[in-house]
């Protein structure tokens, strides 16, 4: 069996502070920063997107610490 490269909307919810239904509002008016697609009956995102958009937050996070640290 292979290896599962994603994770269901419903299980990365807390990551994102949101309710599954929640996210599935902002999904469905085109607000949700990562893509999802469907995946049976499920709504999912691909773990290698979800690992990138928080590395891109923690570069931005620390990105902006530095400058207020040198200004």
């Amino acid at each position: 069996m292979s290896e599962v490269t994603w994770i269901s909307v419903t299980d990365a919810a807390p990551q994102f502070g949101m309710t599954p239904g929640a996210i599935m509002n902002l999904i469905s008016r085109n607000k949700f920063p990562v893509p999802t697609y469907k995946l049976g009956k499920k709504r999912v995102i691909d773990l290698t997107v979800l690992q990138a958009f928080f590395e891109a937050k923690k570069a931005e996070g620390l990105s902006r610490l530095a400058k207020s640290m040198n200004g």
